[in-house]
C-alpha cells in the first residue's frame, strides 16, 4: 500500500527536529485489565489494542468511531440511528436494527455490560483508558462477546489533591464543544469527581426541503459524578452515576431516486434530486430526529483480605428514544416511519481473585446475574403511507399480483406495533493461571451460562385497502401477531491458552476458546414459528507474538487467527427494502492476521501502525454458501506518527494518522445482487497540530481532510419507489481546542 506523501514527511522531519530535546527513546508501559486484573499489554496472551488518555486526546478520539479508525480490526459503521450503530471485530458484528438482535461485540464500561450498542456510542467523556479485546471474551465476559469486546475505563476520584480540566472546541458546520471535570478529596478517605460534555453541531447534509433542518447535526451533553469512599487501605467502594442527552436531526442518508419520483417532483414543481449520492445534499418532506436520555448507575466495591480480593459490581441502566424517519428520502409524501424505544437493565458481579502460597497458580473465580426488558413501539402508528405512494409505487416493478398496489394500500394506512422482550441471565465462571515454570504458563477457564427469554409480540396493519382483509401491503413490512413466546437455554464456554517467554520481553502464546451470542425472536416479521432464532457459537483458534524490543523501543504484536461461527445469525433485509429479518444461516470462517506496531525510532517522534488482513471471510454453509461478510475487507490498516519538539516553556507537537480499508460490500445482500453502489473503500487522512505544556494544551485539527467521499453502509433498493440509500461518512471537517489543565 503506497502511503500518503504527508505522512512520510513527518518521519523525514524527525531528523531536523529530532535531536531539539533528550527524552528518553523508550515506549511508556501499559496496563490493561483485559482479564480483569491490571497487568502489562505485553504480558497479556490476548490481541488489545489499548489507548491510555494521553493517545486519546492527542488521536483527537472523541466517540467510538473515532476509536474504529486507530484500530484496524474495528469497524463501526451508522445503520438508520446511532442507536443502531453496528461494531465488528475481524468481520463479525451486528446492527441491533432489531432489539432482538443482541450486539456481536460486548461493550462495558468500568466493567458494567451494555447490551445496546448505542449506548455507548455518544461522546466519551473524562475517559483513562480504552481497551478492544479481538476474538471471543466468553470466559470472563459473558455471552454477547463472541466477536471480542471494547472495555471503556473512566478516569476516579483523586483522594490526594484537587485537580481537574477544561477543555473546549470550535470547527466548521457551526461546531461548539465544552468538556470539563473535577476532582479532589472531601476529606482523608472520601473523594468526588464531576464530569461532563456539551457538543452541538449543525448538520453535514443540506437538506433542501422546505421547512426541515438541515440532517446529522448534534445537540448532545452528559454528566457524570463519582463518589469514592477508602475507609482503609483494604475497602474501596465507589459509586458513580451519569446521564446521556441526544437530540439530532440525524439518520440522513444521501440518495438517488428513480425516473418515476423525478418526473412527479418535476409534476409538482419541486426540484429533481441531483441523483449524486455523494454531495451531501438532500431533499425530504419531513424532519428526520432522534432523541434519546440514557442513565447508568453503579457501585463497585473492592475488598482485599490476607487471602484474596472479593470485587462487585452492582449497576443499573435505563433508556428511552424516539426517531423520526422520512422512509421515501424525497419532498415527495410517500412513506414516513417513527417509533418509541425504551429499555431498562440490572446485573450484579460478584468475583474472587486469589492465588496460591507459592505464587504458582493465580485463579478467578465468578458470579454474574443480569435482567432486563426492551420494548419497541409503543402501539402508535409506525410506517404511515402517504398521499403520493401509490402514484409511485405503480410504476414499479412490484413482487404484488395485483394491478394497482391501491388494492393493497391506501394514503393513511400504518403499522401498529408494541415489541417487549425480558431477559434473565445466571452465570458462574472460572479462569486460571499456572506458571509452569519461569516461562511457560497455562491459562484454562469455563463458564456455565443459563438463560431465560420472554417475549410478548403485536403486531397489526391498519387499512383501507379493497384487499386489505386478504393482504395488506403494511403486512410485507412487519407480519401481524399477537403472541407470546419464550425460551431458555444454557451453554458453557471455555477458554485454554499456553504462553511461553521468550526472555524478559517477549512471548509466543496459542490459545483456543468459544464465545455465544443469544438466540431470541424477531420482533417484526416471521409466523410464531418463524420468529425464534437459536444462539450463535463461536470456536476461535489463535497464535501470537508480543515481543519488546531495543531497549524497549519498539513493541511489536502479532496474532494469526482462525474462527468457525455456527447457527450464524444472518440479518437480512427485506425484498421491499424495508424491515429485516434474523434467522441462523449455516456456518461462518474468519481467518487472517492482525499486526500492531509502536515504536520511538528518534527522539521525540513516535510512530504506531496498525494492519489487518483477512484471508477469509465468507458463509460456508446454508442459504448463502459463498457469500462475503459486508464492511470486511482485504486489507485495513492504519499509520500515525507524532513529532515533538521544544519551544518556550512547553513544546509543538504534530500528530497525523492515515487509515485505508480496501473494497468492501457495504450492502449485506447476497453477493449475487450486489450492485457498484454496494462497494467501497476509505483512505482518510487526520492532522493535529499545537503546542502544550503541563497547563495549557492548544491546538487546530482536520479530520477526513482528503474529504474522501464513503458510504459507511448502503441499503436494499426500496421496491416501491426505487430510491437507494447511502449512509455517507463524515465529510471533511476541521476546527481548534483549548484545553486547561489544573
Amino acid at each position: 500500500m503506497k502511503l500518503k506523501p504527508y505522512v512520510s514527511a513527518i518521519a523525514l522531519s524527525a531528523t531536523a527536529f529530532g535531536a531539539t530535546a533528550q527524552q528518553p527513546l523508550v515506549l511508556e508501559e501499559v496496563i490493561v485489565t483485559a482479564q480483569k486484573r491490571s497487568q502489562s499489554l505485553q504480558d497479556v496472551p490476548v490481541a488489545v489494542n489499548a489507548f491510555t488518555a494521553d493517545v486519546i486526546q492527542e488521536a483527537g478520539i472523541v466517540n467510538v468511531g473515532d476509536l474504529a479508525t486507530l484500530t484496524p480490526s474495528l469497524n463501526v459503521s451508522a445503520v438508520g440511528t446511532p442507536f443502531t450503530s453496528r461494531l465488528a471485530i475481524r468481520g463479525i458484528g451486528t446492527a441491533q436494527s432489531d432489539p432482538a438482535l443482541e450486539p456481536s461485540v460486548g461493550l462495558y464500561v468500568d466493567g458494567v455490560f451494555l447490551n445496546r450498542s448505542g449506548l455507548g456510542t455518544s461522546d466519551l467523556t473524562d475517559i483513562e483508558r480504552i481497551e478492544v479485546l479481538q476474538g471471543p471474551q466468553g470466559t470472563l465476559y459473558g455471552k454477547n462477546a463472541n466477536a471480542g469486546a471494547i472495555s471503556i475505563i473512566t478516569k476516579r476520584p483523586s483522594l490526594e489533591q484537587f485537580e481537574g480540566y477544561v477543555e473546549a472546541s470550535v470547527g466548521d458546520y457551526s461546531m461548539g464543544k465544552l468538556t470539563a471535570a473535577v476532582s479532589g478529596p472531601l476529606a482523608d478517605t472520601v473523594a468526588y469527581r464531576l464530569s461532563g460534555s456539551m457538543h452541538q453541531r449543525d448538520g453535514y447534509y443540506d437538506n433542501g426541503g422546505s421547512g426541515v433542518d438541515d440532517q446529522n447535526d448534534a445537540d448532545d451533553w452528559n454528566v457524570q459524578g463519582k463518589l469514592l469512599w477508602e475507609p482503609t487501605d483494604s475497602l474501596s467502594m465507589l459509586l458513580s452515576a451519569a446521564h446521556v442527552d441526544r437530540d439530532t436531526t440525524c439518520c440522513g442518508a444521501d440518495s438517488t431516486q428513480s425516473d418515476a419520483v423525478q418526473e412527479e417532483l418535476v409534476k409538482q414543481g419541486l426540484r429533481s434530486d441531483k441523483n449524486d449520492p455523494y454531495d451531501y445534499e438532500v431533499a425530504t418532506d419531513a424532519q428526520d430526529s432522534f432523541n434519546m436520555d440514557s442513565d447508568l448507575a453503579y457501585l463497585h466495591i473492592n475488598y482485599v483480605t490476607q487471602w484474596g480480593s472479593i470485587t462487585s459490581i452492582t449497576a443499573w441502566n435505563d433508556y428511552d428514544f424516539d426517531r423520526s424517519v422520512d422512509a421515501d428520502r424525497s419532498q415527495l409524501n410517500g412513506i414516513s416511519s417513527q417509533e418509541y424505544n425504551e429499555g431498562d437493565s440490572f446485573s450484579q458481579e460478584l468475583r474472587w481473585d486469589s492465588e496460591f502460597a507459592d505464587g504458582g497458580v493465580e485463579y478467578q473465580l465468578g458470579l454474574f446475574y443480569y435482567d432486563s426488558s426492551t420494548q419497541r413501539g409503543d402501539r402508535t402508528p409506525a410506517a404511515v403511507i402517504g398521499d403520493d405512494f401509490i402514484t409511485i409505487a405503480d410504476q414499479q416493478d412490484l413482487p404484488f399480483p395485483v394491478p394497482s398496489i391501491g388494492l393493497i394500500a391506501q394514503p393513511g394506512d400504518h403499522i401498529l406495533y408494541q415489541n417487549e422482550w425480558d431477559n434473565e441471565t445466571i452465570a458462574v465462571f472460572g479462569q486460571a493461571t499456572w506458571h509452569l515454570g519461569e516461562r511457560w504458563h497455562l491459562t484454562g477457564g469455563l463458564r456455565y451460562t443459563d438463560e431465560e427469554r420472554d417475549a410478548d409480540l403485536f403486531s397489526e396493519t391498519v387499512s383501507t385497502a379493497p384487499l386489505a382483509s386478504r393482504f395488506a401491503l403494511g403486512d410485507a413490512f412487519s407480519t401481524p401477531i399477537d403472541a407470546s413466546l419464550g425460551r431458555s437455554s444454557d451453554n458453557v464456554d471455555w477458554l485454554l491458552k499456553l504462553a511461553y517467554d521468550i526472555g524478559d520481553s517477549s512471548m509466543v502464546y496459542a490459545s483456543g476458546s468459544t464465545g455465544s451470542k443469544s438466540g431470541n425472536f424477531n420482533g417484526v416479521n416471521g409466523t410464531p414459528e418463524e420468529r425464534e432464532f437459536d444462539d450463535e457459537d463461536t470456536t476461535s483458534y489463535e497464535l501470537g507474538l508480543k515481543s519488546q524490543l531495543f531497549d524497549s523501543r519498539m513493541r511489536f504484536n502479532v496474532a494469526a487467527f482462525y474462527s468457525e461461527i455456527e447457527d450464524y445469525q444472518y440479518q437480512q433485509q427485506l425484498e421491499v427494502g424495508i424491515g429485516t429479518f434474523v434467522s441462523n444461516d449455516g456456518e461462518v470462517e474468519v481467518s487472517g492476521i492482525d499486526m500492531q506496531l509502536d515504536a520511538v525510532p528518534l527522539p521525540n517522534l513516535t510512530v504506531t501502525a496498525g494492519l489487518l488482513y483477512m484471508h477469509d471471510y465468507e458463509i460456508t454453509d446454508g442459504p448463502r454458501d459463498g457469500q462475503k461478510l459486508p464492511l470486511t475487507a482485504d486489507y485495513s490498516g492504519n499509520v500515525g506518527a507524532t513529532l515533538v519538539f521544544p519551544l518556550a516553556d512547553g513544546g509543538i507537537y504534530l500528530r497525523a494518522d492515515y487509515i485505508f480499508m480496501d473494497d468492501h460490500a457495504t450492502n449485506g445482500t447476497a453477493e449475487t445482487n450486489l450492485q457498484p453502489k454496494d462497494i467501497d473503500d476509505r483512505e482518510l487522512v487526520n492532522v493535529k497540530l499545537g503546542w502544550r505544556n503541563d497547563n495549557w494544551n492548544v491546538s487546530v485539527w482536520g479530520k477526513n481532510l482528503t474529504d474522501d467521499e464513503y458510504a459507511e453502509r448502503t441499503v436494499v433498493t426500496q421496491s416501491f419507489n426505487g430510491v437507494d440509500a447511502y449512509f455517507l461518512a463524515p465529510p471533511r471537517t476541521y476546527g481548534a481546542t483549548l484545553r486547561y489543565d489544573f
